[in-house]
């Protein structure tokens, strides 16, 4: 899989710019290496957002949760300069 490939999505045909390659850590043990990368693809999958305008910002926070589960968070700026924050669900692994 290349690096610009998302996949995983039912919609990566119709949303090229949507979808995050999370999925394929599911397979992967929880390192600082592992919650590095998850940040870095739930970054991926949301910067349309910013490129798109509806943004201003957004941080994400990625932790261990469990031996064998990771949690997210987002806190989105939005160019009013309102800020959100979106708990995900957790992320099992």
């Amino acid at each position: 899989m290349g690096n610009k490939e998302r996949g995983g999505s039912w919609s990566h045909k119709l949303l090229a710019m949507v979808g995050s390659r999370d999925w394929t850590l599911a397979r992967e043990k929880i390192t600082p290496q592992t919650i590095s990368l998850a940040k870095r693809f739930y970054l991926e999958s949301v910067q349309w957002l910013i490129d798109e305008g509806h943004a201003r910002s957004i941080e994400v926070k990625v932790w261990q949760q469990k031996p064998n589960q990771m949690g997210r968070n987002l806190m989105v700026t939005l160019t009013d300069g309102s800020k959100f924050e979106l708990p995900l669900s957790e992320v099992k692994k």
